[in-house]
Formats: C-alpha cells, sequence, structure tokens
C-alpha cells in the first residue's frame, strides 16, 4: 500500500531540497557581503602600441610619449586618404587583419599568450569571474563565441565569464553586492579603430589604434575594512550634469569644485593631494585655462604642464577600453607612490563632465 503523503510534507521536502542546493553552492563558492560601489586594484596590465605597462610607474614616464603611426593601403578614410594607424605587434603569416571582429581575435590571441608571468601568478582562478567588455565594431554574441574558443583552457575561471555592454563608469556604479558573487574581477576590454569599420569615424588628423586592458579588481567588504595591503581604491565616478556651457570665459571652476566636493565625500579622499591628472576631452582651450585656475586655487600639488591623455600615447580607439586604459594607468601610477591621487576627468561630453579619483 503506497503511503500518501501531504502537501505540507511536499512543501518541507522541497524547501529542505533547496537548502541543501544552496549549502552545497556555498561550500564550492563561499559567500561574502561586498561593497557594491567600490575594489581595489590587484593589478594592470596594459598593452598600447608603443609597449606594454604593468609595473608600478612615475607619471613622468608618460608624458610626451608616442608610437608613431604607419599605413595600410585598404584602410582609407572618409576623405579617400589612407588612414595613419598604429597597430599592436601581433605575430601574424600574413597581413594583418581588418575586419573588425578577425581583427580584435588575432590581438586577443596575442594578447593572451603576452600576460605577464606576475598578472596570471596574482588571478585565483577559482574564484575569479572575467568580465568582458565588448569592442566597439563587434556583436556582443560574436564577440563571447570568439573569447571563448581562444582562452587558454588552463586559464578558465571558475566563476565564468560575464558579457558587458556598458562603459566602465556605468558597470562600476551598477556593481551589485551580491553575496554569492565572485571576490575578484578580471576586466578585460580589447579594441581596435585600425579596421575597416571604424577608420572613417577618426578625423583625417588623428590615429587610428589599437588597446588591450586588463584590470584585475578585488571587491571590497561591507562596511569596508582597512587591509594590511593597501591598494588603490576604484570607486563609481561622479557624473555633473550642468546644463548648456556658458561663455563666461576661462575662469568659472565652480563644475571642477562640485565635481571634487562629491568626489572627495564619496571616496574619502582629500582632494587636495590630487598630483596627478589624466583627462581625455578636458584640455581643450576653454577647459585648461578653468582647469588652470582651479589648480591654482584648489589643487597646490597638480602639476598641469604633464597632463596624461591616452590618445596621444595610443592613438585612437573606443570609449570603453579608454577608460579601461586610463583606470589601468592611474591604479599603475598610484601604486608607485602611496602619496599620490590619480584625478580622472573625461570632458568629452561637455555639458556632462565625469570623474573619479584613484589612490
Amino acid at each position: 500500500m503506497t503511503t500518501r503523503t501531504s502537501i505540507y510534507d511536499r512543501i518541507s521536502e522541497r524547501r529542505l531540497a533547496k537548502e541543501n542546493r544552496q549549502l552545497q553552492f556555498e561550500a564550492v563558492f563561499p559567500t561574502a557581503d561586498f561593497n557594491a560601489s567600490c575594489a581595489s586594484i590587484v593589478r594592470a596590465w596594459i598593452w598600447l602600441p608603443c609597449g606594454a605597462f604593468d609595473s608600478p610607474l612615475p607619471a613622468s614616464e608618460l608624458s610626451g610619449m608616442f608610437a608613431g603611426f604607419t599605413h595600410d593601403s585598404r584602410l582609407i578614410n572618409a576623405c579617400g586618404l589612407r588612414q595613419p594607424i598604429s597597430r599592436l605587434a601581433t605575430p601574424a603569416a600574413g597581413r594583418p587583419e581588418v575586419g573588425a571582429l578577425n581583427r580584435c581575435s588575432e590581438v586577443l590571441h596575442a594578447a593572451l599568450s603576452q600576460w605577464s608571468t606576475a598578472l596570471r601568478a596574482s588571478i585565483d582562478w577559482s574564484n575569479t569571474q572575467v568580465v568582458l567588455f565588448v569592442p566597439d565594431a563587434v556583436s556582443a554574441l560574436d564577440w563571447f563565441d570568439r573569447v571563448v574558443y581562444l582562452w587558454p583552457p588552463e586559464l578558465s575561471p571558475t566563476r565564468g565569464f560575464d558579457l558587458q555592454m556598458q562603459a566602465p563608469a556605468q558597470w562600476l556604479a551598477e556593481l551589485p553586492g551580491s553575496r554569492a558573487a565572485a571576490q575578484f574581477l578580471l576586466c578585460l576590454s580589447v579594441d581596435s579603430w585600425a579596421c575597416e569599420e571604424r577608420v572613417t569615424a577618426c578625423a583625417a588628423d588623428e590615429v587610428a589604434g589599437e588597446a588591450v586592458c586588463a584590470v584585475l579588481l578585488c571587491r571590497q567588504p561591507q562596511p569596508l575594512e582597512r587591509t594590511t595591503v593597501d591598494r588603490p581604491k576604484l570607486f563609481a565616478p561622479i557624473s555633473l550634469d550642468h546644463g548648456s556651457h556658458s561663455p563666461q570665459g576661462c575662469n568659472d571652476t565652480q563644475a571642477f569644485e562640485q565635481m571634487m566636493v562629491k568626489l572627495g565625500e564619496r571616496t574619502g579622499i582629500d582632494p587636495t593631494r590630487v598630483n596627478v591628472l589624466i583627462g581625455e576631452g578636458a584640455l581643450d582651450r576653454q577647459s585648461i585655462g578653468q582647469l588652470r585656475q582651479y589648480a591654482s586655487d584648489c589643487l597646490p600639488r597638480l602639476d598641469l604642464n604633464q597632463p596624461i591623455r591616452i590618445i596621444p600615447i595610443g592613438a585612437r580607439f573606443g570609449t570603453v577600453t579608454e577608460q579601461w586604459v586610463q583606470i589601468g594607468f592611474a591604479g599603475l601610477i598610484a601604486s608607485a607612490d602611496s602619496d599620490c591621487v590619480v584625478w580622472l576627468l573625461d570632458r568629452t561630453q561637455l555639458n556632462q563632465p565625469q570623474g573619479w579619483l584613484i589612490g
């Protein structure tokens, strides 16, 4: 005779089975409370046409650096001329690909074999998720398929891959504090504008470039705790929306003052400690006057005679990779000097400037 179970027994069995699955999951993936808006920069690896960077370095080493340029008869700009290009040195039997997907794949394949020993050794693959940021002219699904195909099996992350189409500014602002999420996030961004799909987006006097940036982040506990290893901290940026830009002259520093107050509140960093500026779209004629006035009044350690711009160093590539390269360089510069604070300033959208403090 079959014994019939009550609905309460069946509900209890399902609850116990669910709890057992959760216990099994937590045994493999330990849980923790993470801060949703802050992570520390463990290590960064940046590959530009002018070289690879993975060690702490002073900002002065980047000032004035330029890789030069070449031409490719297959890459014609909107004016009907051969566009200046600056490629990464990827080994290949024939000519480099000029389609965005295939060229980015060549770059990724070369990057995976050239990662520094220090970067590989610092990654705990059992507790790391790889966050893939999609190149400018490549579809998300095509890029995911290609990365999974090229990824070395011995470097497979236990926590898998996460595909992101947002810029790092938006992604970091929405970084979840899930207890079951990975503690380490390897953020990987690859891009090439030395391709048919993007070369016409460059101005005739710009150089179409390429870059790879890998930044290893460690998520911080909630609440934040002081650790024995004092790594540079990465917080979500501050974005301001102050309407149309009024032509009231070069001494209007209100936007910078407002940004720094908010950045100081978010990060706990004293803005007067800022001594390095990395900026794009921030150094036009009007903005440089505002910056000089503001720095003179409020940032006594900042030398605006040596600002760092990524485009002259690595040529032109997509905004997502550009932001990661800026973050990577800021982490390397801040790691070289414990008293250093780097200000990332993006004014490519004049009505909505965006800033980060990393130190």
